[in-house]
């Protein structure tokens, strides 16, 4: 006798999975850099997951950048970039690579005291916004380099990997 188990995960399933696990992620990054979580947390719950949500659940998202700069100025002291892929893996898994996250956020250097940070998502050309979201402009780079980090979370049909700037 043999059994067969299939399971399926719709766009709405991954898209909170993939929403879920990116705060996680950018928590434990403000977090490395001793800094307070409570503004992310604060801007996850008012805006963010639901935004984000709806741009992964209709293939929109194109990234989710968060910023780390000096209140006032117009240039970022670092950046992370989290593209999103709709291809996915192909297999019916959902990971986050946290060994490879922590090994990542060891190459950057910690922002200068006193920065704070905030988080950007970033829809396709041409994407409906969200009624939550308005456009707004990065911070200027500077001399930040970007360097491809990989892919940190993976499911059957969304992935999200990072880029930083040192």
């Amino acid at each position: 006798m043999s059994a067969t188990f299939t399971s399926t995960y719709s766009r709405t399933h991954t898209a909170k999975y993939v929403s879920d696990k990116m705060r996680n992620v950018l928590k434990y990054l403000i977090s490395y850099y001793n800094l307070s979580p409570v503004a992310l947390l604060d801007a996850w719950t008012d805006w963010v997951d639901a935004g984000a949500r709806e741009l992964l659940e209709r293939s929109d998202l194109e990234k989710i950048v968060i910023e780390f700069y000096k209140p006032g100025s117009a240039d970022a002291s670092g950046r992370w970039d989290f593209p999103i892929r709709y291809d996915g893996n192909g297999v019916d898994e959902m990971w986050v690579d946290r060994e490879f996250l922590e090994g990542s956020f060891a190459k950057t250097s910690t922002p200068p005291a006193g920065c704070i940070y905030r988080v950007l998502l970033v829809p396709r050309a041409g994407a409906a916004l969200p009624g939550n979201m308005s456009w707004t402009s990065f911070k200027s780079l500077g001399s930040l380099v970007r360097r491809e980090a990989g892919t940190i979370v993976s499911t059957p049909d969304i992935m999200a990997s990072m880029a930083y700037y040192k």
